[in-house]
């Protein structure tokens, strides 16, 4: 019992001590003694064995999701690998998920000029006086020649205050697609293999698929998007037709706020997730369907998450570099 009298909950150290012992036991290489000031701590108190049995469940769910976390999202970062890490992998499946994530990631430093980690944000200026903006976890590779300003967008999202040159359009490109504009405003993204464009001011012409050669626009249907409009194309497929957007909720990012109006709650989850370095695997998907509307700050974007699980009466627990789980 704690001091404020409720017999079920469970302090933090009781917890602590708690996921300290499945650990250890998890390893397999407790000595007698040890195992014994484990019954002795257990049979200690009554919170003691709550604890226990508590986090010994958690952990062995964990164990039910060393695959689907990897499925879910890869870590933005490598992590060293704890005791902690070891209860739920093994060392041969850490390293072959470290590796899949590894060999993408010397890819995408080795391309990128420019590059943001999870909740980090940046401006550059191009030498045109483009000003770019790069959100969370973003990366952008930048290939000017004379007779075009050509920027890849390799993964995340940036916003492009386009500077002026009469000679030379301005395009990004980013999965098989370009968008060109000669001045004005606007913001790409490029997740989970799907572009989405976004017009503040000036127009621009997306088409994609993109031929190989970064300088002529592919001979195919494009759209011409203008402002507080936007378009959305897969990887080999062409522009959605331009829909009526809410800038001021579209590029909330640029305030440090995501904005989520009757949006599904796993989609939630998963835009709030690239604000954070761990990945987040959510165990209870009864409720991931069910709509959010809400207003969180990405510059706490751990606590962004738990107030989103607590919304649909769920918890998120953190295990520092290695994941957070909803459940």
């Amino acid at each position: 019992m704690d001091e404020s009298g409720n017999p079920d909950v469970i302090s933090e150290r009781a917890a602590s001590d708690a996921r300290d012992w499945v650990v250890r036991l998890s390893s397999g290489r407790m000595t007698e003694a040890e195992l014994a000031r484990f019954k002795a701590w257990r049979a200690a108190s009554e919170e003691n064995a709550r604890a226990f049995i508590r986090e010994r469940a958690f952990w062995r769910q964990l164990g039910a999701l060393d695959l689907q976390a990897g499925q879910e999202r890869a870590p933005r970062q490598p992590a060293s690998l704890s005791r902690r890490a070891l209860v739920f992998g093994g060392s041969a499946a850490i390293a072959a998920s470290v590796a899949v994530v590894a060999v993408p990631r010397v890819r995408l430093l080795w391309q990128a000029d420019y590059r943001t980690a999870a909740g980090e944000q940046r401006d550059v200026v191009l030498a045109d006086g483009t000003r770019v903006t790069l959100n969370t976890d973003s990366a952008l590779a930048v290939r000017y020649r004379q007779d075009l300003r050509f920027v890849e967008l390799l993964q995340g999202e940036a916003m492009f205050d386009i500077g002026t040159d009469a000679d030379a359009p301005f395009r990004v490109s980013t999965f098989g697609g370009n968008t060109d504009a000669v001045s004005g405003s606007l913001s790409v993204r490029a997740l989970d293999e799907e572009a989405t464009v976004t017009v503040m001011s000036g127009e621009a012409r997306v088409a994609a698929p993109a031929l190989e050669d970064a300088t002529a626009m592919p001979v195919m249907a494009a759209i011409t998007i203008k402002p507080d409009q936007q378009t959305r194309y897969r990887r080999g497929g062409s522009p959605s037709p331009a829909t009526e957007i809410d800038p001021e909720q579209v590029l909330a990012w640029r305030t440090g706020r995501v904005i989520f109006e009757g949006r599904p709650f796993a989609e939630a989850v998963a835009e709030l997730g690239r604000y954070v370095p761990e990945p987040i695997v959510l165990v209870d998907r009864s409720r991931s369907h069910d709509p959010v509307s809400a207003v969180f700050s990405i510059r706490q974007a751990q606590a962004a998450v738990a107030a989103l699980a607590e919304t649909q009466g769920l918890t998120a627990r953190r295990i520092p570099g290695v994941m957070i789980v909803i459940s």
